[in-house]
């Protein structure tokens, strides 16, 4: 880990895409149409959103996708550059579009289908053309919005360098047989939600994930740190300072989308830094609730400042 007077340097390599949110009172059944929705175009993806969460946390954060040279692409691109991301190993593909997903939010909760257009376009080669970047950096993160075998890839080169390699392992596989052994073994640091933790141990670990079910994800994946995000019943931790859990901070839930990775920005932020398992917990559950208070994805991620003011009135927990 790093001193906590150095801002961390981290490289997010996944997918940067165009969110298409419908909001509604609820959601449709089959074959059926709701009307009175709100309709908003969002820049979204999880590499964008954890980038952009990064420097609001107070790290440098690169960025490694792929976009469409169109409309949605030069508006992602803009936007990043905007928000203080280092763009420079952003490709942009003349053949393909843009990805794109579209959300479906109600009462809070989302769900979504991506279409990852250019960014499943991302090669070994993009990669390579990265190491340098890679092998500089205090830490590597990931997703599984790409192929694995190019997050695999990318994680080789980062353990090989000696650092931090960070998986978010969502969208997450049913079974491990989806992910490259050597994307488990190069994963320093494991995040997952609930339901991702349970798909990747074939089971289901229940409303309160126990000790034990972290130990096995540590196990299974090799890696010192496993997290797994709870939702309202808040995060626990596996790690060198033992099983830790951080409660979630009160909040009003005006919209769940992005509230994950503004959790691990922050989080992973604090850790790097080097601040205890538990200090970066508290972080991060913090920038999770400032999130979904806020209507949107990048314009809700909370900055450092936000969430050093929102805990200043908070009391332990």
């Amino acid at each position: 880990m790093n001193n906590a007077h150095h801002a961390p340097t981290v490289v997010v390599l996944g997918s940067v895409h165009m969110d298409l949110i419908a909001s509604a009172a609820r959601m449709p059944g089959r074959g059926e149409s709701v009307g009175e929705g709100v309709f908003a175009m969002s820049a979204g993806g999880k590499a964008g959103n954890q980038a952009c969460q990064f420097v609001l946390a107070g790290a440098y954060a690169h960025v490694i996708t792929r976009l469409g040279k169109d409309a949605f692409g030069e508006t992602l691109l803009d936007d990043l550059t905007r928000r203080g991301v280092d763009t420079v190993l952003v490709a942009q593909d003349p053949t393909t579009p843009t990805g794109a997903s579209t959300v479906f939010a109600v009462e809070g909760d989302y769900s979504s289908i991506i279409a990852p257009g250019a960014a499943a376009r991302l090669s070994e080669a993009d990669v390579d053309a990265a190491r340098g970047t890679i092998q500089l950096a205090d830490a590597l993160v990931l997703q599984l919005e790409l192929p694995a075998a190019i997050s695999a890839h990318a994680a080789g080169i980062a353990a090989a360098a000696g650092k931090t390699v960070i998986l978010n392992a969502s969208p997450a596989p049913e079974g491990l047989s989806a992910i490259p052994q050597a994307l488990r073994d190069a994963t320093s640091v494991l995040v997952v939600n609930r339901v991702e933790a349970g798909r990747l141990l074939g089971r289901d670990v229940g409303a309160a994930v126990a000790e034990a079910d972290l130990a096995d994800l540590a196990t299974r994946f090799g890696a010192g740190t496993v997290v797994v995000t709870l939702g309202k019943e808040g995060v626990v931790a596996l790690g060198g300072d033992g099983f830790v859990r951080q409660a979630a901070f009160p909040a009003e839930v005006v919209d769940a989308v992005g509230a994950g990775d503004a959790f691990l920005g922050t989080f992973a932020t604090a850790l790097l830094e080097g601040l205890t398992l538990a200090e970066a917990l508290r972080r991060g559950a913090a920038a999770g609730a400032l999130a979904v208070s806020r209507r949107g994805v990048y314009d809700a991620l909370p900055s450092r400042e936000e969430v050093d003011h929102f805990l200043a009135g908070q009391t332990p927990r």
